[in-house]
């Protein structure tokens, strides 16, 4: 009986690495085009890239759609865990939206992003750490 077992375990040992899962592009997944974080939203996709306090969001269409980059309009707001919500400028640049940012204190904050785009809006949120 042993012996069987043994050589069960044997004869489906080539077959194991079939069953493993590495998580490499899968379907519905959206890469980074920029090195940043990526959410998506119901009319586009957002990329969030910060850096020492130095902030840029790039939004980018769905797959098979185009975006009018000139239609766009987005506001953010900051809130670190001690202190208020407050808003963050940004400037429209050639494909992407920048500004600055300071935690207050703390070493990660909440960004929401609100997107007006053709009279539709969308929110983005993203946490940024140090």
């Amino acid at each position: 009986m042993l012996r069987l077992v043994l050589i069960a375990a044997l004869a489906l040992l080539p077959l194991t690495p079939a069953l493993a899962h590495e998580g490499h592009d899968v379907p519905g997944q959206v890469k980074s085009r920029h090195g940043g974080i990526v959410k998506t939203g119901k009319q586009m996709h957002m990329e969030m890239l910060a850096l020492d306090g130095k902030i840029q969001f790039f939004p980018f269409p769905h797959e098979n759609e185009k975006l009018d980059f000139n239609k766009l309009n987005l506001t953010a707001t900051i809130k670190s865990p001690k202190g208020k919500p407050a808003d963050m400028p940004l400037k429209k640049e050639t494909n992407s939206f920048s500004g600055t940012y300071k935690l207050e204190g703390s070493y990660r904050a909440d960004i929401e992003v609100s997107v007006d785009y053709n009279g539709k809006k969308d929110k983005f949120k993203f946490l940024v750490e140090e």
